[in-house]
């Protein structure tokens, strides 16, 4: 970042553009590392979401709708989890055996949630 700063100044650029754009890169890299990576069942039925920024413990209640991509052409995807107050995101491959068990057990234990494009 540094060596990309000095030379863009010395050709004229701004430091209000290198601002702008150094905050939309952490700002971007802050939220990717929210993104969850792994899914499991804890033993109590409880969902738990394991990203890089957090681990998140979730009840089946909790979740109203899991979406799959529109257009399932390529296995590796986001799914993205409707919760009450926020939305979280898991990368994963949606036709894995695992990943298509945990939504059956999280059907079984809450029937009103949607799934869609799964």
């Amino acid at each position: 970042m540094w060596l990309i700063g000095s030379k863009t100044l010395s050709t004229g650029w701004p430091l209000g553009q290198l601002l702008m754009i150094g905050f939309v890169l952490a700002y971007t890299w802050y939220f990717s590392l929210g993104i969850s990576y792994e899914i499991s069942i804890e033993t109590g039925g409880n969902i738990k979401m394991t990203s890089f920024r957090r681990v998140l413990s979730l009840n089946a209640q909790d979740i109203s709708l899991v979406e799959g991509p529109r257009l399932a052409v390529i296995p590796y995807s986001f799914i993205r989890f409707r919760l009450k107050r926020e939305k979280a995101y898991l990368f994963a491959c949606i036709t894995d055996d695992e990943i298509q068990r945990i939504l059956k057990i999280m059907q079984k234990k809450n029937p009103e949630i949607k799934l869609k494009g799964l």
